[in-house]
């Protein structure tokens, strides 16, 4: 298959069509491949089917959801020794360039969770996810809802110590949004010290190694050819673009919309200027640091993102789920028989 990039393929778009009654998305361009996704899924928070395999029986997915189950459910699991761990998922309210539900991040960083508690099942459950992040230079764009840092880490903490006030001694916290990363490694030493548990923080993406995206993901294949040509378009890649499409195509496809570049040009969008008094605040520490001027202007960066959502396919979302699910289960694991042997974390060597 023919994967090089050209100024007609560059304009290529997601076109919607109805078939069989029902609304879907075909996603068409640099990838030339066409599938075709309903538009009927739930996402009130998660899109789950029934039941779930998780690899000795099967199991109503909504069972290691902490916020799903009853207190005498949750007491019952408890007392019997079944839950040994918890997940907390993050994320953020944010804009996700013209064709993703702001919800994005939370969404998938829910998803990875919970598909990792079904691998483990009984050991784990996923508490309730911390919709909003640490987003304050994506306040350009509409839409965009940022807590701030001490905000942010209060809310985290304090779940960490009511699951640890139900006896609940190992705790991933899972993140979707890249702004949470560093306020949540940081934080990490301290309230191990201070609560005397198997604690740590891990963003999902991480388990995503260039070499191996790059075979079978259009942007990153590209980028390891040194075909991406601009800055921007080098740049662009970790955020809005393939992979978070991909993962939407797959979980959520009711939170992916059809747009045309044609579209977004006619749009005229400014992220480099004339911002209000109120959104400047929120840039000016970036913008001190020379952003989003100089050799990587915004504006440039953002149609990379929608340009680079074009190769996005449901079936490169199911191998990212896949492999970030993997990678979040055996972090788990670990945790677990650290807790069990009593053995310190984080690991060494």
């Amino acid at each position: 298959m023919n994967h090089e990039i050209s100024r007609r393929a560059w304009f290529s778009c997601l076109k919607t069509f109805v078939t069989s009654g029902a609304a879907g998305l075909v996603a068409t361009g640099l990838s030339r491949n066409e599938v075709v996704f309903s538009q009927t899924s739930q996402s009130t928070p998660l899109a789950t089917p029934t039941i779930e395999w998780t690899g000795h029986s099967y199991v109503h997915p909504q069972k290691v959801l902490l916020w799903e189950n009853t207190r005498k459910e949750f007491r019952e699991a408890l007392e019997a020794g079944k839950v040994k761990a918890a997940i907390i998922p993050t994320g953020s309210t944010e804009q996700h360039n013209e064709h993703l539900a702001l919800i994005c991040d939370t969404a998938c960083a829910t998803l990875i969770a919970q598909q990792a508690a079904l691998r483990l099942y009984p050991q784990v459950t996923v508490a309730t996810p911390c919709p909003l992040g640490y987003a304050p230079y994506h306040m350009a764009r509409k839409g965009t809802l940022t807590l701030r840092k001490e905000t942010f880490t209060a809310y985290v903490y304090d779940v960490i110590q009511s699951l640890r006030a139900h006896d609940i001694r190992t705790i991933l916290v899972v993140n979707g949004h890249n702004g949470n990363h560093g306020p949540l490694l940081e934080a990490m030493p301290e309230w191990r010290k201070k609560l005397g548990m198997t604690l740590d923080s891990e963003t999902y993406v991480t388990a995503f190694k260039e070499e191996e995206l790059a075979k079978f993901l259009t942007s990153y294949r590209l980028l390891r050819e040194g075909k991406l040509d601009t800055l921007a378009r080098r740049t662009g890649m970790s955020h809005a673009s393939e992979v978070e499409t991909s993962i939407l195509m797959a979980a959520y496809p009711d939170r992916v919309r059809s747009f045309t570049m044609e579209e977004y040009d006619q749009a005229k969008l400014n992220y480099e200027s004339e911002f209000s008094p109120e959104v400047e605040a929120y840039l000016e520490p970036f913008t001190k640091q020379g952003w989003p001027k100089g050799e990587n202007p915004e504006n440039a960066r953002d149609r990379a993102r929608q340009e680079q959502a074009l190769f996005a396919t449901k079936e490169k979302g199911e191998r990212l789920i896949t492999i970030a699910t993997q990678f979040i289960a055996d972090r788990v694991q670990r945790m677990i028989d650290s807790t069990e042997k009593g053995a310190p974390w984080p690991e060494k060597g």
